[in-house]
């Protein structure tokens, strides 16, 4: 059952006045619409006003409008994939959901342009971050320098455990230097921890976003029993959903 205290508020979002965001960790067992039903009504919006992305681990990025309103939510998806979401228009609220990978809101208040991106490890080393922020400044003309981003819950560096075949990834979007930043080796077997944040952070610094402006709430989702974690629980079913919303 959802319950207010499960809704956090992204404060540096939430505080410049121009848009709402947040996420819920109360999104499981339910069927896909009763979930949006249910945040709709704890938000007091419309939830065929939602629009949420069509993931499958991509580094590809969609412009969407009001014309897209429900996709997702009350309108099957469609065969395109895209694992991030940028607009312009009020009165649509972008959705990703996770379940240890990073959940990311981006917010241009000059432009009023944002942004919402789910960004696992194979989206992150493709920098699907820095791609959305690329996608703002080609569609919106925004200034990276202007854009905010925060990361909610997600599978830090203590218990994030992968292979030597996650690093070969990686290798092919980031320099030797930059990978031993957010890889750091376990044992002799080929293991290692890695910082998905850390990632993100460069990728989007590289991009021209400024560190003051890059958010990261600090919440591990397989420590935080709160959240979902698909590595702690092996449940496919039990979801979170970050949202961001222009205020009209």
């Amino acid at each position: 059952m959802m319950n207010k205290d499960l809704i956090r508020k992204f404060e540096m979002i939430c505080s410049t006045g121009v848009a709402s965001a947040g996420y819920t960790s109360g999104l499981c067992g339910e069927w896909i619409e009763e979930r949006f039903e249910r945040l709709a009504k704890q938000l007091n919006i419309d939830h065929s006003t939602m629009i949420m992305a069509n993931q499958k681990h991509t580094d590809k990025v969609r412009v969407v409008g009001v014309e897209d309103a429900g996709y997702g939510s009350t309108i099957p998806h469609d065969e395109e994939y895209a694992d991030a979401l940028v607009t312009n228009e009020t009165g649509v609220m972008l959705c990703v959901h996770t379940a240890d990978c990073v959940p990311i809101v981006l917010l241009d208040p000059v432009k009023k342009v944002i942004g919402v991106v789910h960004s696992g490890w194979v989206g992150t080393s493709k920098r699907i971050a820095g791609k959305t922020v690329k996608k703002m400044i080609k569609e919106y003309e925004c200034k990276p320098e202007d854009i905010i981003c925060a990361m909610g819950p997600y599978n830090h560096s203590c218990c994030y455990e992968v292979g030597e075949d996650v690093l070969e990834c990686f290798k092919q979007s980031f320099s030797d230097m930059e990978c031993g930043m957010f890889f750091k080796k376990k044992d002799n077997k080929g293991k290692y921890m890695l910082d998905l944040g850390a990632a993100i952070s460069l990728s989007l610094y590289q991009e021209g976003v400024n560190l003051k402006n890059i958010y990261d709430e600090s919440l591990c989702t397989y420590h935080t029993t709160t959240f979902s974690s698909w590595r702690r629980t092996g449940d496919r079913k039990r979801q979170m959903l970050t949202y961001i919303m222009l205020q009209a």
